[in-house]
């Protein structure tokens, strides 16, 4: 009885007991005290801090997560602009937002703050006041902002490119300006850029990644333009050159409609997986996730190996260098790592951000693998050694014929471990810029405003490579292992 009493109980907290009760908004007033999403330091949020000072405010990182929050009752209200919400509607989220502004948002291009940057946004400057009052340009803002996704024809036009290619980075997560959609990346900001480089002779490419280090890519010249509906702040301005305005956006305070609901499970697996066929763009993010870990595995295995023969000449100094490296490289978070080789070692460096993450996580792993050698090395009895030693093998022969096999076969499962960890942390790469299973993720989050189904789905797929690398190390495991050898095979 007592078993199903608290089972009663914990059903009663899941199903209403968790649920905020619903304020009815009708007016900014209504939101005094309400708690309100932000992005952290946005002008969104100074405007809304400006109206109501007095409301509690809740950060976030997307407007997925905005989304979701509102939803779920967590949040009364976010605050974004007005062309983002016709966006949400428009997806079918049922959500509004209240005919009283906010005020003004004013949203530009961001430009390497060197004398190259300062020339592209001068006569990015004198593109826009060309074209400000021309018809191509209000029909360009009318398609992305008030036609429905069909209308919505990114039209591109012919880049000869003959001064040069222009390097883009983006979130690529904030439609109507700049988005994914079908694996090419559209949008008003985008289609502007387009006519800009063909009016001025210009090429791009473009790179996508998280939206701080898109505008850390542009400060440290990684990139010269970083696009994402960036808003005009002082503290930009000083790292950054900031175009004048290509949009302006009007802040207001979206809310839940009255029949707010989520979307069916099966509508949400279409709208997530089906449509635009973005299940492909959870394929190409285990393709590369399959290939960071695949390269880090191959790299690591071999550099530990290295490091740890070296160690074994016994040079002092050497010694003294591995052992303080290894020592600090175990103290630092992997992220931080990763960081620190892209905007620092890598800062000046034209490398693929893949082969960036390949070469951390092979050090991340390199780290593990001299442990355990170092490690199990030390357990065995320095009694073999001698004899292989007696018996006219140098010491690196004796090491590599009797003492690493013993180490591999006790350590393995150590190891297997480990090289699980690398798979599962690969997750962060797409803070430098890597279009991995997690960043692939967001992007769909990012144009279906719904977490669940991409979430779930990313964490079906890491399960799946993460039991097939298990299998394949297993069977390894098992060849490898006395037990299951004849004598004449050993």
């Amino acid at each position: 009885m007592k078993k199903i009493f608290l089972m009663t109980v914990l059903a009663a907290i899941l199903t209403c007991g968790c649920q905020n009760e619903v304020q009815e908004i009708n007016s900014l007033d209504d939101l005094k005290n309400a708690r309100i999403g932000v992005w952290q330091t946005s002008a969104y949020e100074l405007r809304a801090r400006e109206v109501l000072p007095n409301a509690e405010y809740i950060y976030f990182y997307t407007i997925s997560d905005m989304v979701q929050n509102l939803l779920q009752h967590k949040i009364d209200a976010f605050v974004l602009g007005k062309g983002y919400a016709d966006n949400i509607k428009s997806e079918g989220i049922d959500v509004k937002y209240l005919t009283q502004s906010l005020g003004d948002v004013p949203l530009s291009y961001a430009f390497t703050k060197n004398e190259r940057g300062q020339k592209i946004c001068s006569q990015m400057n004198e593109y826009l006041a060309k074209i400000e009052a021309s018809d191509e340009f209000e029909e360009l803002k009318n398609k992305w902002f008030t036609g429905d996704e069909k209308s919505k024809i990114f039209q591109k036009k012919v880049l000869t490119g003959e001064n040069g290619t222009l390097k883009i980075c983006t979130e690529g997560g904030s439609p109507p300006f700049i988005y994914l959609r079908e694996g090419e990346i559209v949008g008003y900001e985008i289609e502007l850029l387009n006519n800009f480089c063909a009016a001025y002779g210009y090429n791009y490419e473009v790179k996508i990644g998280d939206f701080v280090t898109t505008l850390l890519d542009v400060s440290t010249g990684k990139c010269d333009i970083a696009i994402n509906a960036i808003e005009k702040l002082p503290e930009r301005e000083k790292k950054l050159f900031l175009s004048n305005p290509n949009y302006t956006e009007q802040a207001v305070a979206i809310i839940n409609s009255e029949s707010s609901s989520l979307f069916k499970v099966a509508d949400r697996v279409k709208n997530s997986l089906i449509f635009e066929s973005r299940w492909k763009m959870i394929l190409d993010g285990a393709r590369i996730t399959l290939f960071i870990t695949i390269g880090a595995i191959i790299f690591g295995t071999l550099l530990g190996l290295a490091l740890y023969i070296l160690y074994r000449e016994k040079i002092s100094f050497v010694n003294k260098i591995l052992d303080i490296t290894y020592r600090t490289l175990q103290g630092l978070p992997t992220m931080v790592l990763m960081l620190f080789f892209y905007y620092v070692v890598f800062g000046n460096v034209e490398i693929s951000p893949i082969f960036t993450a390949v070469i951390v996580f092979s050090i991340v792993l390199s780290i593990s693998v001299f442990v355990m050698l170092k490690s199990g090395a030390e357990s065995i009895s320095k009694g073999q050694m001698e004899a292989a030693l007696s018996l006219g093998f140098s010491e690196r022969q004796a090491f590599i014929k009797f003492i690493l096999p013993q180490i591999i076969r006790n350590y393995f499962l150590s190891y297997r471990l480990s090289l699980n960890v690398i798979l599962l942390e690969t997750s962060i790469v797409g803070y430098i810029s890597v279009k991995d299973l997690t960043k692939m993720a967001d992007l769909i989050r990012a144009r279906t405003y719904d977490a669940f189904v991409p979430i779930i789905t990313i964490a079906i797929v890491y399960l799946l490579l993460s039991k097939l690398l298990m299998f394949v190390t297993d069977k390894i495991s098992q060849r490898i292992d006395p037990k299951n050898r004849s004598r004449e095979k050993i």
